[in-house]
């Protein structure tokens, strides 16, 4: 069964790709949609947000994974590539409100179902805003605590304006 994972991953961090680890105990194929939302103001582009997932998901997930940045709406490519679940990371009860409400529209605009998933524990309170204060007041350090090393690493890089290699 396949099941997509939407989100902007501006940057991806440790609760994401626990909520990744956690939903393929539970499918067979997770397609990662990197979206780009034209509202927010990017700490990185897509193509940066993208290579920054592909650096952080766990190598023996690699061959069950499908990473996709995407513009335009999440529920299209659902429609197009036939997913059956879509995954959606919950910490707190403001996340609930906010999941439902888009839950509702995922549900009247296509056949797929929403799997609800906590992070592990230890990265409950991890989210991409923190990580982007960080970035953006020079902390850089910090924002190693909440993402895969290599993922950091290659932020780093990024921030600073350095190539991506």
């Amino acid at each position: 069964m396949k099941a997509v994972y939407a989100g902007s991953f501006d940057p991806i961090t440790l609760g994401h790709v626990s909520v990744i680890e956690r939903a393929f105990k539970l499918f067979d194929t997770i397609h990662i949609v990197v979206a780009n939302n034209r509202e927010k103001q990017h700490l990185f582009s897509l193509e940066q947000r993208t290579d920054l997932v592909r650096r952080s998901i766990p190598e023996q997930l690699t061959e069950r994974t499908v990473i996709s940045p995407f513009e335009g709406i999440v529920a299209d490519y659902i429609n197009a590539n036939g997913i059956s679940a879509v995954i959606r990371g919950i910490r707190n009860a403001t996340d609930l409100e906010y999941e439902l409400q888009l839950e509702q529209y995922i549900r009247n605009t296509t056949d797929a179902e929403t799997v609800y998933m906590s992070p592990y524990t230890q990265h409950m309170q991890t989210n991409s805003s923190l990580v982007r204060m960080f970035f953006r007041s020079g902390k850089h350090e910090l924002a190693s605590h909440y993402m895969v090393p290599g993922a950091y690493a290659l932020a780093l890089l990024y921030e600073l304006g350095a190539d991506n290699q």
